[in-house]
């Protein structure tokens, strides 16, 4: 079967739309749920078809109300051009959406409610998804340009850092100015909720994109980065400095000279094979 033709069966619906689904049958908006359906469903499927493309293993694609999530077993070792492309391949659906349904709307095809209501919904979504908050579009991007200047580790830390501090002023934003508007509430409880579950798996995500480095598939590194550590320092500790899209060269120092020079893999299969998890680096060199 063509990879991307499995893509459809991979699509699942979120709880949350299926609560805004309810509420839109209740009120007989069914317009409006298969816009709404309609647009999450393009948009998902952009970051789908670009992860597909770049033969990504794709879990599954989950549909929210105001965009989605598109969940791969890919864990930040890929290139950074791909990770971006993908990234961006959801937001960018909504401009020839837009494109669209304005030639339609000028050729009256679609109606000015129709296409008042299609452009309403497109840039509440877009402009939703591109918030710097994980684990939105906008959260991701903030994650990926972390990533190329900091350690994977600390750029994880970071980015939820940031993503708790900018919801905190979108919240306070929605309560001053659309205090009743029931739909944003839900998706700050599902940011909030979302941001702690990160938080509380940050050490999870770290050790699986360590393990993908020493166990999967080896990817193209375009720098190799050296990191400088006393032989006094834990191998647990040496693997926060690890980055993304490069390939290590660890120094071993011993009272400022140095004592050896380890590949990257001889610390990772320390850790993951020899399960040598929180000893000095000295016993990898006289042991």
């Amino acid at each position: 079967m063509n990879k991307y033709v499995r893509l459809f069966g991979n699509i699942h619906i979120h709880p949350l739309l299926w609560l805004f689904s309810g509420i839109a049958v209740m009120t007989a908006h069914f317009k409006q749920l298969f816009l709404l359906f309609f647009i999450v469903l393009i948009h998902e499927l952009g970051h789908a078809v670009a992860a597909a493309f770049f033969s990504w293993r794709v879990k599954r694609i989950l549909l929210l109300p105001f965009g989605g999530v598109a969940e791969v077993e890919e864990h930040g070792n890929r290139p950074f051009r791909e990770e971006l492309i993908v990234t961006l391949a959801g937001p960018a659906q909504h401009l020839w959406l837009m494109a669209i349904a304005f030639f339609l709307w000028r050729m009256g095809v679609m109606t000015n409610e129709g296409w008042n209501l299609f452009i309403h919904y497109n840039t509440a979504i877009l402009m939703i998804n591109l918030l710097p908050i994980w684990p939105l579009d906008g959260g991701k991007l903030l994650f990926l340009f972390f990533t190329y200047y900091f350690p994977f580790s600390e750029a994880h830390q970071k980015t939820i850092v940031l993503s708790i501090v900018t919801l905190a002023f979108f919240a306070i934003a929605v309560l001053f100015i659309q205090p009743k508007q029931l739909d944003l509430w839900i998706i700050v409880m599902f940011l909030i909720a979302s941001l702690w579950k990160e938080w509380k798996h940050r050490h999870y995500v770290v050790m699986r994109f360590l393990l993908e480095r020493y166990y999967g598939k080896r990817s193209d590194y375009t720098k190799l980065r050296t990191i400088a550590v006393f032989e006094e320092e834990r191998i647990s500790r040496v693997l926060q400095k690890f980055y993304r899209g490069q390939k290590h060269s660890i120094i071993i120092m011993r009272d400022n000279r140095e004592r050896v020079t380890l590949d990257e893999n001889e610390i990772l299969h320390a850790f993951f094979v020899e399960k040598q998890t929180d000893v000095p680096l000295s016993d990898l060199i006289y042991v």
